[in-house]
């Protein structure tokens, strides 16, 4: 028997999964298909030899009751499936002798920045005021054209100053040069002047609780099942072929498709005389630009990190000069570590209990364009590299290199194996002022049914990492549910029927 559903929904990161839940929880059957074994996307984790690694994320911003992710938690009622640790301050950024501290209370961080140049306080005072309070329309307005660079020069003097705000753009793979200011100061709203949460047992438990949650309204979820192709009629989407454990092909019935998956990927699911008639869509694969890649080392130590860390939360360092031609160098393609960044994290220092007494996992990352497989793999080039990643780690965890036990490292083609991202895209499409901005109900191909959702879908604030995928999905759950286009129309809020034991 062919199976039906109202939705189907291609990909488990956060986007999919926040939009399968809200539709499950409005009463529509629906089904989550994902091609890796777990759900989460880059907000995932593995464990190997008894450590436990995060993938990419590191953390979760936006979590108070009115953000992003805070609203999830609250509407699906996961307050007591997800207890949300806070780690303060949540980073520190190193460079040219001096350290910004990232810490919660919004003065301490304001002060913090205040130090890096004494004569401009005042500058700084107005500049996060205006960050943290505009009103978000207000912000899009004067923002979505310009880049980041250009905002700080109406505000700052000093070069290390501007450098300083520039650093944790390493969060969207850009330059403040290149980067939408709008989409810089949203990151600060919600993952800087609202950061520091991460999940008790990691990252990956807080993407479960969200398939748990689905199963619970009544939706399935099924893992190594990739999507093959659309199936389109008449202009309107008709079902989906997908491949049970990557072999046996299952056909499905169903009036709606959300893909939360890489835009590449979407487009081959399509019939030819779609993509060729799409509004739009041509023009995204032959002149967009995906974001940067990651070099990732997973580091598992055996030792009393605790006692010789120097720091005991996340790590920004770059020697000196300003960030932006670290970050400029990434996107011209250049591989390396010349310019000295290097960021790392220690998930056992956020949740001690994530391991066993003496046990520590640390992810290092570094921003990489993409290469094929060979040439990461020549003359142990990878190898050299994560090297030289360790080295920069010593700097602040002295003898580190002594303590390792495991080591793995992730290449642009292992993101992109394990994702299905264009080319390992951290990402999906850069957030530029050209690709930022626009706004629209996920819909760019003309069929009707069919969405699009998360980083490769057209964010109206860009894409900024895992609550603006999250607010994506919620979005675009209402949209659909408002429609008409599924008889069972509702609203999601907070009030809704709560799942199964709740």
């Amino acid at each position: 028997m062919i199976r039906s559903y109202d939705a189907v929904i291609v990909g488990a990161g956060i986007g999919g999964l926040t939009a399968a839940s809200y539709l499950a929880k409005a009463g529509l059957k629906v089904l989550l298909i994902e091609k890796h074994y777990i759900a989460g996307g880059y907000a995932s984790s593995f464990t190997r030899r008894g450590y436990y690694f995060d993938v990419g994320a590191h953390y979760f911003g936006s979590c108070r009751p009115n953000g992003h992710i805070g609203r999830i938690i609250l509407e699906h009622n996961l307050t007591n499936r997800v207890e949300m640790l806070r780690t303060d301050p949540s980073d520190i950024l190193i460079s040219d002798g001096k350290e910004v501290r990232m810490y919660i209370n919004y003065d301490r961080l304001v002060a913090e920045y205040q130090k890096v140049c004494p004569g401009e306080s005042g500058n700084v005072r107005r500049f996060m005021d205006y960050m943290s309070t505009s009103n978000p329309l207000q912000l899009y307005a004067e923002l979505r054209r310009i880049t980041f660079d250009t905002l700080l020069d109406r505000y700052f003097e000093s070069e290390l100053l501007k450098s300083f705000f520039a650093m944790p753009l390493g969060n969207v793979a850009l330059p403040s040069s290149r980067v939408s200011a709008l989409t810089a100061v949203l990151l600060y709203r919600e993952f800087i002047f609202d950061g520091g949460y991460y999940p008790r047992g990691g990252m990956q438990s807080f993407s479960n609780a969200l398939v748990e949650r689905i199963r619970q309204y009544g939706g399935d979820v099924e893992f190594l099942a990739p999507a093959a192709s659309i199936d389109v009629r008449a202009g309107k989407v008709q079902g989906l072929v997908f491949k049970r454990r990557g072999r046996t092909e299952d056909y499905v019935r169903c009036n709606i498709v959300i893909a939360a998956c890489d835009f590449h990927g979407l487009v081959k699911m399509l019939p030819d005389q779609i993509i060729q008639s799409a509004t739009g869509v041509k023009d995204r694969l032959s002149k967009w630009t995906a974001s940067a890649s990651a070099f990732m080392v997973y580091l598992g130590i055996r030792g009393n990190l605790r006692s010789i860390a120097k720091h005991h939360t996340n790590v920004w360092y770059y020697p000196s000069g300003h960030v932006d031609e670290y970050y400029r160098l990434l996107n011209e393609g250049e591989v390396g570590l010349e310019k000295g960044f290097v960021f790392y994290s220690t998930p056992s220092f956020h949740d001690p209990r994530l391991l066993p007494e003496g046990m520590h996992a640390i992810q290092a990352i570094v921003g990489a364009p993409y290469r094929p497989r060979a040439f990461w793999e020549r003359d142990d080039f990878k190898e050299r590299m994560a090297d030289e990643i360790v080295a920069r780690i010593e700097t602040f965890i002295p003898g580190l290199s002594q303590l390792i036990d495991v080591r793995e490292i992730a290449i642009p083609p292992t993101l992109e194996k394990y994702t299905g991202n264009y080319r390992g895209a951290m990402y999906g499409w850069e957030s530029s002022p050209e690709q930022t901005g626009i706004l629209d109900s996920g819909d760019c191909f003309g069929v009707g049914g069919l969405y699009l959702v998360g980083h490769w879908a057209d964010l109206p604030t860009g894409r900024s990492g895992i609550a603006a995928v999250a607010a994506a999905g919620r979005r675009l759950s209402r949209v659909i549910l408002r429609s008409g286009i599924v008889r069972k129309v509702v609203t999601s809020t907070s009030n809704d029927r709560e799942g199964p034991g709740t």
